[in-house]
């Protein structure tokens, strides 16, 4: 009488093995545990903004500081019909063009 052979894979891994038929089918199958879940990571720490230096004294001629972010910048140009000014920031060495509002003496 001739064996029929099947691939087990109840083990874990790689290792499958080939077994009878009979003994697949013998018992009652064996019921997994479920993996328990990870336990969950603390969120990542973001880094604290850098803090803006701002002072109390007045600024020197023809400076500015970014009401958002305290930057100060040299005024190189204004124009008054448009409501904007064009500023040289000083910590990054660039000049854009910014609205009015956005900037203040103080």
């Amino acid at each position: 009488m001739r064996k029929t052979w099947v691939l087990d894979t109840e083990t874990k891994g790689t290792g499958a093995n080939v077994v009878p038929l009979e003994k697949t089918e013998a018992g009652p199958v064996p019921k997994r545990r479920r993996a328990r879940p990870a336990p969950a990571k603390p969120a990542a720490r973001r880094k604290p903004k850098p803090t803006v230096e701002r002072s109390a004294s007045p600024l020197p001629p023809g400076h500015v500081r970014k009401k958002a972010t305290g930057e100060l910048g040299k005024v190189q140009a204004v124009d008054p019909k448009a409501g904007t000014a064009t500023v040289r920031w000083l910590r990054h060495g660039t000049t854009s063009t910014v609205p009015l509002s956005a900037i203040s003496r103080r």
